[in-house]
C-alpha cells in the first residue's frame, strides 16, 4: 500500500445556540499521497481525540468522523458531530488546563488508522471557554449551574451602603418553595455544618443572627428533623438559649403526638438552681395542670427531700389544700411502712387477733371476715397471714370444710374459693409461695394431693369460651424447670390435646429471655426411639418453624448430627419425599425485595458444600432465574484458592460433554470477564459459535492449519508430508512427487495450534488432512538437493511428500515451502522443524 501523506489545516470555530444546539468545532484537512499528489473525491475516516495536559495526556473525549475529499483534496468535518467513542464533548472543562488534539486517519474510510498526529490547541474558542468558566464581563446566563472544587468562598457580595447584600424573591404560589436555599449535600458532613448560617458581629443587645418573620398565622422560624432537634438554641454564657414572648397570645407552646410535650432537665449534679421557674404578677394561677384521662395531674417524687412542699405566709391561705367535689375523700393518709398498719388487731393470749363469724344467717350471703382493697384505686392486700416464728410448724392459714361440694357449680362447696372479680385484673386468685433451700417432695408453693383412686392433684380450668388466658402458667426465675412432669409407669409425662384451632402444645420464650422454647433429649444410648415424632393426617405442615425477626440472624431450623459416619441418612436435616410428587426439601426466599439466598451450604471440612445426585433421568442440579439474575453464580472469595466451578466426566464410556452451554436467543453463548470486579469483557462466544478474544489466543501447537480433502485414502498420508494442490478435484490436495513444484500448498501438520475449516464443529473431519500453511511444522526432508543448513530454502523433491534444499538460482515464485530451522545430513528420509511460509 502506498504511503499517504496528510497535510492538516485545522480551523476551530464554535457554534453555541440558545435552544440546546450542540457545540462543534470545524475541522479541515488536505490529503496527499506519497508523491505529493492530492487524493481527490475519496472517502476518508478520521479518529479525533482530545488529550489533557500533554500530547500523551489523559483522554477526555474521542469520536470517529467520516467524509469525502473534494476536487482539491480538502475534507471538512465538524468535531462534536461524529460517532462518540468516549467522553462527552459538551462537558470538557476548557479553562482547567492545556489541551491537545490527536488525529488518526484511514484514507480508505475504514478503521485501519495509519496516519497519526498531535498538536496543541493554543487558542480555545472564546465562547466555549466562557461557557465552561461561567462567563466573563460581569454577566452570565440564567439559569446558571456550575461545579468547582475550591476551598475559597465561591460567591461574595459586600455592600457598604444601607441596602441588602443578597436578596431572594419568589412569587410562586406552590408549596414548599424557598426564596433562598442552602444545601449541605454530603450525608456525613463535619460537626456543626449548616445549610444556612447567619452571623451578626455586633455586640449590642438587639443584634440578630437569623431573623425569620411571617406576615400571617404561620411560623417565623420553622425547623424540622426526623430524630434530632428541630430548633436548637444555645447560650454559651449567661444569656438565654431560647426566649419566647407574646404580647397577647402564648409565649411558648409545646405539643407532642406520641412523645413528651416538653422535657426540662439540669444535667449538672452540682447545680442547685431550680429546673423550672414560674411566676405571675397577676391574680391568675401560676401553673394550671389538667388531665382529661385517668393520669395523675401532678406526680412528684424525691429521694431525701419533699415530694410536694407547699409554703404560705398568709393566715387565710394554705400551703396545700385538697378539695373533693364527689363521693371520695378530700385527703387520704396512707402508710408505706412495712410494720405499721391503718388498722391493727393484736392478741397477746391464746385467742384471736381478729375473729369474724356468721352465727345465724342461713341465706349464704353473710361474710364472717370481709377485707377490701382497691377502693378509690387503692392498692395493697385485702388480707395477709404471716408466721414470723421459724420454729412454728403450724399452718399459717387453714381452710377446712366437711361439705360434699357442688358438682353442677364447682364454685360452691369448696374448702376455699378465691376469685379476682375484675375483668381487667392481672392479679392471682391464689398465690402460694415457699422460701426454702430444699427441693424435697412437698416443699412447694402450692401442693396438691389426690389421695383417692380418682380425682386430680391439680386442675386448672379456663372456663370462659371467649377467653384467651392460659389455664396454667408455670414460671421459674432460677435454674430449675418451670414444670417437671414424670409418669412412673406407662403414662405420658405430659399429655396435651386441643378441641379447637389452637395448639396442643405451645412453647415460647419471652422477649427478655435467652433460653429455648423447647428441648427434647434421650439420655439412653440404647433407646432407638425418635427424640420427637410429629405426624399429621391433614394438609397442614407437620412442622412449621419461623424466626419472626427482621433483624434476626439465627436459623428457623437447625439440625445437627455428631457422627464419624457418612452413611445414608446420617444428616443434620434429613428430608424424604416418599410419594410420586413433592420435594424432599424446599427452600423459598419469599420476599421479592429480599437479597438473601434461598439456600446456603457451607462445608468447613474437605467435603462438598452441596452434593446432588439424580439416580434416574433427572438432573443433579436444576436452577432457573425468573428475573435478571444468574441461574448459577459460582464464585470464590478473595481469600480462597479454589475454583469457581469444575465439571468432570469420570466415566470413560460416557461420550456426553462435561459441559453443555445452550441458548435459544441471539445472545452470546458465553462471556468471559476479567478485572476486580470483573466488569471488562475479555472473551466471548456468540450464538453462531464465533469466538472473540481481546488478548489474542495461544495454544500448544506452533502452526496454522486448514482442513482439506485428499486424493486417495487418508490412511496413505502421514504427518510431515509435503502437500500440493490437486489438479483433478476442487479444494483437494495430494502428496508432492515432482521437484520445484509451484503447486506446493503446505505440510501435513503434526499438532496444529489453530485448525481452520468450513465444516460445522460437529462434522466428522477424520477423513480430511490438517494442512499447515504457516508456522513451525515437522516436515519430511531428504538430501536430494544437498546437505541442509539452518535457514536454507526448501522446495519439493522427486521423493513423494518430501522436501529438499533449494538452489536459489532455480527458485521461482510459488515454489518455496519455507526455511529450515535445523541442520540435516542423513541418507534416509526424516523430519526436521521447518518455518513453513509458502512463497
Amino acid at each position: 500500500m502506498k504511503k499517504i501523506l496528510l497535510t492538516l489545516g485545522i480551523m476551530l470555530g464554535l457554534f453555541i445556540g440558545h435552544a440546546q444546539a450542540p457545540e462543534k468545532m470545524s475541522y479541515q484537512a488536505v490529503m496527499r499521497n506519497g508523491t505529493g499528489q492530492l487524493l481527490t473525491n475519496q472517502s476518508i475516516a478520521v479518529k479525533v481525540s482530545v488529550l489533557q495536559g500533554s500530547p500523551v495526556g489523559t483522554l477526555v473525549y474521542s469520536e470517529r468522523l467520516t467524509g469525502s475529499t473534494n476536487a482539491n483534496g480538502l475534507i471538512s468535518m465538524e468535531i462534536g458531530t461524529g460517532t462518540v467513542l468516549s467522553g462527552t464533548f459538551s462537558t470538557i472543562n476548557w479553562p482547567s488546563g492545556s489541551y491537545y488534539l490527536k488525529t488518526e486517519t484511514d484514507p480508505a474510510g475504514g478503521t485501519n488508522y495509519t496516519i497519526a498526529g498531535t498538536s496543541q490547541l493554543l487558542s480555545v474558542p472564546y465562547a466555549m471557554y466562557a461557557k465552561s468558566a461561567g462567563g466573563t464581563g460581569g454577566t452570565f446566563a440564567i439559569p446558571y449551574t456550575n461545579t468547582v472544587n475550591n476551598a475559597s468562598t465561591l460567591f461574595s457580595l459586600v455592600n457598604d451602603g444601607d441596602g441588602t447584600s443578597l436578596e431572594g424573591v419568589n412569587n410562586t404560589t406552590s408549596s414548599s418553595i424557598a426564596s433562598v436555599r442552602g444545601i449541605v449535600s454530603n450525608v456525613a458532613p463535619g460537626g456543626f455544618s449548616s445549610g444556612i448560617r447567619g452571623i451578626n458581629n455586633g455586640t449590642g443587645g438587639l443584634g440578630i443572627g437569623i431573623w425569620g418573620s411571617q406576615a400571617g398565622t404561620g411560623w417565623g422560624v420553622y425547623g424540622v428533623t426526623p430524630a434530632g432537634l428541630g430548633v436548637y438554641g444555645n447560650s454559651s454564657g449567661a444569656g438565654t438559649g431560647v426566649f419566647a414572648n407574646s404580647n397577647t397570645g402564648t409565649g411558648l407552646t409545646a405539643t407532642s403526638t406520641s412523645g413528651i410535650a416538653a422535657s426540662l432537665s439540669i444535667l449538672n449534679n452540682a447545680n442547685n438552681s431550680n429546673v423550672l421557674n414560674a411566676n405571675t404578677l397577676g391574680n391568675g394561677t401560676v401553673i394550671n395542670v389538667s388531665s382529661s384521662g385517668s393520669g395523675t395531674g401532678v406526680l412528684s417524687s424525691t429521694g431525701n427531700g419533699f415530694a410536694v412542699q407547699g409554703i404560705t405566709s398568709a393566715q387565710t391561705s394554705a400551703g396545700i389544700i385538697g378539695d373533693n367535689n364527689g363521693a371520695g375523700e378530700a385527703v387520704v393518709g396512707r402508710t408505706t411502712s412495712d410494720i405499721a398498719g391503718a388498722v391493727v388487731g393484736r392478741n397477746d393470749g391464746g385467742g384471736y387477733g381478729v375473729r369474724g363469724f356468721v352465727s345465724t344467717n342461713t341465706t349464704g350471703t353473710s361474710v364472717g371476715v370481709f377485707g377490701q382493697v382497691g377502693l378509690n384505686s387503692g392498692k395493697g392486700r385485702a388480707g395477709r397471714f404471716q408466721n414470723l416464728n421459724s420454729n412454728n410448724d403450724r399452718n399459717a392459714f387453714e381452710v377446712e370444710t366437711n361439705g360434699a361440694g357442688n358438682i353442677p357449680d364447682n364454685t360452691q362447696g369448696n374448702a376455699s374459693s378465691f376469685l379476682v372479680n375484675n375483668t381487667n385484673s392481672v392479679g392471682a386468685a391464689v398465690r402460694g409461695e415457699v422460701n426454702t433451700i430444699f427441693g424435697n417432695f412437698g416443699a412447694a408453693g402450692i401442693f396438691g394431693v389426690s389421695s383417692g383412686t380418682g380425682g386430680r392433684a391439680g386442675l386448672f380450668f379456663a372456663s370462659n369460651p371467649s377467653g384467651n388466658g392460659a389455664a396454667l402458667i408455670a414460671l421459674t426465675d432460677g435454674n430449675g424447670n418451670a414444670i417437671t412432669a414424670n409418669a412412673g409407669k406407662d403414662g405420658n409425662g405430659v399429655e396435651t390435646n386441643i378441641d379447637g384451632a389452637g395448639n396442643a402444645l405451645y412453647a415460647w420464650v419471652p422477649t427478655f429471655a435467652t433460653g429455648r422454647a423447647g428441648k427434647f433429649n434421650i439420655f439412653n444410648d440404647t433407646n432407638t426411639s425418635d427424640v420427637i415424632t410429629v405426624t399429621t393426617v391433614g394438609n397442614g405442615t407437620a412442622g412449621n418453624f419461623k424466626v419472626d425477626r427482621v433483624l434476626g440472624t439465627s436459623p428457623a431450623v437447625k439440625g445437627e448430627v455428631n457422627s464419624q459416619f457418612s452413611n445414608f441418612g446420617t444428616a443434620g436435616i434429613y428430608g424424604i419425599s416418599s410419594g410420586t410428587g413433592g420435594f424432599a426439601g424446599l427452600f423459598h426466599a419469599s420476599n421479592p425485595s429480599g437479597n438473601g439466598p434461598a439456600l446456603i451450604a457451607i462445608a468447613d471440612g474437605n467435603g462438598n458444600g452441596i452434593t446432588a445426585n439424580a439416580s434416574n433421568s433427572g438432573d443433579g442440579i436444576e436452577t432457573t432465574a425468573d428475573g435478571t439474575g444468574n441461574a448459577i453464580f459460582a464464585w470464590t472469595p478473595n481469600f480462597s484458592n479454589g475454583r469457581a466451578a469444575r465439571f468432570v466426566n469420570f466415566n470413560t464410556a460416557n461420550t456426553n460433554p462435561a459441559l453443555t452451554v445452550e441458548t435459544h436467543s441471539s445472545g452470546s453463548l458465553a462471556v468471559f470477564k476479567s478485572g476486580n470486579p470483573g466488569t471488562v469483557n475479555v472473551a466471548r462466544i456468540d450464538a453462531t459459535g464465533r469466538g472473540f478474544f481481546n488478548g489474542g489466543t495461544q495454544s500448544s501447537g506452533a502452526d496454522v492449519a486448514e482442513v482439506f480433502d485428499v486424493e486417495g485414502n487418508i490412511s496413505e498420508y502421514e504427518t510431515g508430508d509435503i502437500l500440493v494442490i490437486s489438479t483433478d478435484s476442487d479444494r483437494t490436495v495430494e502428496r508432492s512427487s515432482k521437484p520445484y513444484s509451484t503447486l506446493v500448498a503446505g505440510v501435513y501438520a503434526t499438532k496444529p495450534g489453530v485448525l481452520l475449516t468450513e465444516e460445522h464443529i460437529d462434522s466428522d473431519i477424520s477423513g480430511k488432512v490438517p494442512m499447515g500453511v504457516i508456522g513451525v511444522i515437522p516436515t519430511k526432508v531428504c538430501l536430494e538437493g544437498g546437505k541442509i543448513k539452518r535457514g536454507d530454502l526448501l522446495v519439493t523433491s522427486s521423493q513423494s511428500g518430501t522436501a529438499m534444499k533449494a538452489n536459489p538460482k532455480k527458485v521461482k515464485i510459488g515454489q518455496v515451502i519455507g526455511k529450515a530451522l535445523q541442520d540435516y545430513n542423513q541418507n534416509e528420509t526424516d523430519k526436521i522443524q521447518v518455518l513453513v511460509n509458502i512463497k
